[in-house]
């Protein structure tokens, strides 16, 4: 790449980057990012708000930046002598003050770690945005082991999601509670990517799913059998919430390996567009061993992408639970002996919670069996409390000296 058309393409993205736009602060202590020496990086799903971010912490740091969004397509004759190209003309547009380097999708190019690397040890602070996790994280381990901090980054929460909307967040009024829950039916549809909710176009989300599945998937990896990799993502997100095997997989995709279907998982997982849990078990080798659950990185894909079937609201509220629990980083499990229980969270070396997620508990067979799987998983850790996250209901029950606590969903996800 010539250095004359990669200084116009700086110049160019200088100015998208310093363009004014309705941006709210996330729920991320940033000062102890911007105050650090160490390199960071900010990963999550294309789309989440991550060049968001960068603009929100060039706000707060009071020094001169540069922005370099490698995912402009006219980086594809990017090579690595044009890495001490960008440095050079940064010494041109800014001569000796200290620049701090924010660089946007990085994967896309080659040796960025050991550029970056370079930057470090010049004591230039860098801020560095990727899609995908494996590429991350191989790249991170093998250069820069303990010279870098991670933020990981989701689409909006529900708090996140009212604030962008500027709605005040009150638990006090009738009208305040009508106006949350309307707002959260909204958000449980929708999901949480800031430019579908701007925008309200809920469109975006498929384009989302497939640019993701196309250039992240498909590309990157060379896949030929492109109805293999489709068949099985639509299989998983019409299936969201339920326990499947690497066996029923193969089965019901035809994919011909077992080895491939774990490839093409974690394809899905690298991107950050599915995650998957294991069934608690004491023995760790037991745990990989077991059956898997898998969930989707945003509700608006249960609505624009899977099959009709996929779209009932049990399954979206039971996404959206675990979504939160993720965004609170909580290590999480679920449960299944003779009652099942659809999250375990433990904390150290103990299961410290058990949730149990139903729409509605009117139909007292619902109810029993619910309560059923959840007292079950509380008496084999031995714990004191449960909780039920219900649409609208709420109530305390005492059974066998345990208190399950029952409340709607959104009330959980504001406390």
């Amino acid at each position: 790449m010539k250095k004359e058309l990669l200084k116009q393409i700086l110049l160019d993205q200088q100015k998208i980057f310093r363009r004014k736009e309705y941006l709210i602060d996330r729920e991320i202590d940033l000062n102890k990012y911007i105050g650090s020496d160490e390199i960071i990086i900010i990963t999550g799903i294309r789309r989440c708000g991550k060049s968001s971010l960068l603009k929100i912490i060039s706000k707060k740091i009071n020094k001169k930046h540069i922005w370099i969004n490698f995912d402009d397509i006219r980086f594809n004759d990017f090579n690595i002598n044009n890495f001490s190209d960008i440095e050079e003309i940064v010494y041109e547009l800014y001569g000796t003050e200290e620049i701090v380097y924010f660089l946007d999708e990085v994967q896309n190019i080659k040796s960025w770690e050991k550029w970056t690397n370079n930057l470090f040890s010049k004591k230039i602070k860098v801020f560095v945005t990727g899609s995908n996790s494996k590429l991350l994280s191989k790249e991170l381990s093998t250069y820069l082991t303990g010279r870098n901090k991670t933020i990981s980054l989701h689409p909006f929460s529900f708090q996140e999601y009212l604030k962008y909307k500027k709605i005040t967040i009150s638990k006090d009024t009738t009208i305040d509670k009508i106006n949350i829950l309307k707002n959260f039916k909204k958000y449980l549809k929708e999901g949480g990517f800031p430019q579908i909710i701007k925008n309200n176009d809920l469109e975006l989300s498929k384009q989302y799913f497939q640019d993701i599945i196309q250039k992240d998937i498909l590309v990157r990896h060379k896949i030929r059998k492109q109805k293999e990799l489709n068949d099985l993502v639509l299989y998983l997100i019409s299936n969201i919430g339920k326990i499947y095997s690497y066996r029923t997989l193969k089965n019901l995709t035809q994919i011909e390996s077992l080895s491939q279907i774990k490839n093409y998982l974690e394809y899905l997982k690298d991107t950050y567009l599915f995650y998957t849990i294991s069934r608690f078990d004491y023995s760790v080798k037991k745990q990989i061993q077991a059956s898997q659950k898998i969930y989707v990185s945003d509700n608006s894909f249960l609505e624009s992408v899977s099959f009709k079937f996929s779209k009932e609201l049990g399954t979206k509220l039971e996404n959206l639970v675990f979504l939160a629990l993720l965004k609170k980083n909580k290590q999480i499990y679920y449960y299944n002996e003779k009652q099942e229980c659809d999250f375990l969270i433990k904390d150290g070396l103990k299961i410290s919670e058990a949730i149990q997620v139903s729409v509605y508990l009117e139909n007292e067979r619902t109810k029993e069996r619910e309560i059923n799987g959840l007292l079950e998983a509380m008496e084999k850790f031995n714990l004191k409390k449960g909780l039920i996250l219900t649409m609208e209901e709420e109530e305390e029950i005492k059974i066998k000296n345990k208190i399950i606590k029952i409340m709607p969903v959104w009330k959980w996800m504001l406390e």
